[in-house]
């Protein structure tokens, strides 16, 4: 999936969930869209035709915003890859080929050590890196990069935090929102390119101090001799220096040096000074080993965390974000959600409350809700409403006030009604506390007279088979069954 597409299902996202009261999008719009994208969609979709569905609904939407906020075009329609990785490669590029190039053992004695090459340090980092890199490259995405120094630098190349608007309105919540759930999100693919990175720059670097060799070599003449600490006789350096430079020397054709031979090239502090030999099939040598295990592995390492990078902004778990969202959105989409017609009385709830007892009613049931509002019932037609095309396969649940005084001539006159022009009958009944709660709960009392009003509505439908559900309130809402 392309991580334009991803990125705008997770701006919308971000919008619709903090965008309650419907400022920035309508009910209608985001129906609207969803139909665009080409819902209701068939049973059991497959996931490419979930997540097309997902990112032309998110499409539509980001234009209908921009229509409506021309300032926030630049913002919703912004690329998803923006990082200042291309920055950073170019500066350490050019220092590693600065530094590569002036380390080297060709200095003004036109003698060189051949135990103390850069490029033999250069070579045994190496060889430790690529364990460690085989062991990275399986790893999964949650367990990529958990090195600080790897973090710090991800977080570097990220863009920062958008700056904050004048207006603390709902588009900004969203934007602060997204932010911090798309830096999460990048961070497996963007360490993947920076790892690319450090390959390359590490290429560089021995491939500059090789360089840097041969200009020096071309116009003076260099003696390659040796001295050792630990390697005091030519019997112990020659099985050593074999098994580093010897491959070399076999794919150019050479004999590589005896023990006498190298017994001519050691060098003393207290000896005689010895003239060694001629550098250049050295250099040759060590050029040659360098690109065998250093210069071609580095760049293969290079493609392949460049390509799993690639994989990893193909693959970001968006849906993991947020996973009721999608469900709900999918639900909905595809005919598999419930269907639930609410019926207010005596009053319709604001559309902010609305959301929060569809949100409520989904936590009851355990699945994704399809509500749609009917118009309230008003104060003395309880018993003479009727429903406008009742639908065999919808469930009607009243939306009573908390706050009112539970009456048999008003709320259970309406529930017997609706009890009779329903297919299914009423279930459930959801009490909506939100304007209970906030009038009471700075009171003393506030639990007693909470247990008091739900004892009320119990008594009152005592001798109906029906789940009274006490919503608005998340941290407060329970449920009861009236016997």
């Amino acid at each position: 999936m392309k991580q334009e597409d991803i990125r705008n299902i997770l701006v919308v996202e971000a919008i619709e969930q903090t965008d309650r009261d419907f400022e920035l999008l309508s009910q209608n719009e985001r129906q609207e869209a969803s139909r665009h994208a080409g819902a209701p969609l068939e049973s059991r979709p497959s996931s490419s035709i979930e997540n097309s569905f997902l990112a032309k609904r998110a499409s539509r939407l980001l234009v209908d915003i921009a229509a409506k906020i021309p300032e926030s075009a630049r913002w919703l329609h912004s690329q998803p890859n923006r990082h200042r990785i291309g920055m950073l490669t170019i500066g350490l590029s050019v220092v590693a080929i600065v530094v590569g190039f002036l380390t080297n053992e060709l200095g003004p004695e036109k003698r060189i050590n051949i135990l103390s090459f850069p490029l033999l340090g250069i070579l045994a980092w190496s060889l430790v890196v690529y364990v460690r890199e085989v062991i990275l490259l399986f790893r999964s995405r949650d367990r990529l990069f958990n090195d600080n120094w790897v973090n710090l630098l991800v977080r570097y190349c990220l863009p920062g935090a958008p700056a904050s608007e004048k207006e603390n309105g709902p588009l900004e919540a969203a934007r602060h929102l997204f932010h911090s759930r798309w830096q999460k999100l990048l961070i497996p693919a963007v360490g993947a390119r920076i790892k690319s990175m450090l390959h390359l720059v590490a290429l560089l670097l021995a491939a500059a101090a090789i360089g840097g060799m041969y200009v020096k070599g071309l116009a003076n003449e260099y003696r390659a001799v040796w001295e050792s600490t630990f390697f005091t006789k030519p019997e112990q350096l020659q099985p050593f220096i074999k098994a580093v430079l010897g491959p070399a020397a076999a794919l150019k054709g050479d004999t590589f040096p005896s023990a006498a031979d190298l017994n001519a090239m050691q060098w003393t502090a207290d000896s005689t000074p010895v003239s060694g030999e001629p550098a250049a099939r050295w250099i040759h040598w060590y050029a040659l080993t360098i690109a065998l295990y250093v210069l071609i592995p580095r760049a293969i390492l290079s493609v392949l965390w460049r390509l799993r990078s690639a994989r990893l902004n193909r693959t970001i778990p968006f849906r993991e974000v947020e996973p009721k969202y999608f469900e709900h959105l999918l639900a909905t989409s595809t005919g598999e959600a419930t269907r639930i017609r609410f019926l207010p009385y005596p009053a319709a709830p604001p559309e902010e409350t609305r959301s929060e007892i569809e949100d409520f009613l989904e936590h009851e049931l355990g699945r994704a809700v399809k509500g749609k509002w009917e118009d309230a019932v008003p104060f003395g037609d309880e018993e003479s409403f009727e429903l406008e095309e009742p639908n065999v396969s919808d469930e009607y649940v009243p939306v009573f006030s908390f706050s009112a005084t539970p009456e048999v001539e008003a709320h259970l006159a309406l529930f017997r009604n609706l009890q009779e022009q329903t297919h299914n009958g009423v279930r459930r009944i959801i009490l909506d506390s939100m304007a209970f709660d906030r009038k009471n709960e700075s009171l003393p009392d506030a639990t007693e007279r909470r247990e008091a009003r739900m004892s009320a509505w119990e008594n009152l439908l005592r001798e109906e088979e029906v789940d009274l559900l006490l919503g608005g309130n998340h941290a407060m809402s329970h449920r009861v069954t009236a016997d």
